[in-house]
């Protein structure tokens, strides 16, 4: 059971980025992490899933979400490999842990699972891990 990382190209990184300024026009949000977070969360009380659109919408919010944990904890995007699971990641060498961000909104929406993201994201400072490891949650 071992996970594979990789950097993302450029392409990717921008495509990222993309979803996230798509994601801070669909919630009317450019502020601070935490408010993107914040509006994310009210976002998925606020709305029946759709699950037409659960992968466009998991890649979106997830986007935004990654980069408001990029910017707030310095964590960083990778694409990771686990077994039969892969995907872009928001990652923490020093905590030791990755979040598949896109495939945990999906899972939300798809299964209707509850929304812990808020209190994940307020939990990320505390987190402790084997450095370099890449324990996945979420």
């Amino acid at each position: 059971m071992s996970i594979i990382a990789r950097e993302l190209t450029k392409a990717e990184e921008a495509e990222i980025i993309r979803l996230k300024e798509e994601g801070e026009v669909m919630l009317e949000t450019d502020g601070t992490p935490e408010e993107r977070i914040e509006k994310i969360s009210q976002y998925l009380k606020d709305h029946s899933p759709d699950f037409d659109l659960a992968e466009e919408l998991g890649y979106i919010l997830g986007s935004l979400y990654g980069e408001a944990v990029r910017e707030k904890y310095q964590w960083r995007w990778l694409f990771i490999s686990e077994n039969d699971l892969e995907g872009y990641a928001i990652t923490s060498k020093e905590h030791g842990y990755t979040l598949m961000a896109h495939d945990y909104f999906m899972q939300v929406i798809v299964r209707n699972k509850p929304d812990n993201s808020k209190k994940l994201f307020e939990l990320m400072p505390d987190m402790t891990g084997n450095k370099n490891g890449f324990r996945v949650i979420g």
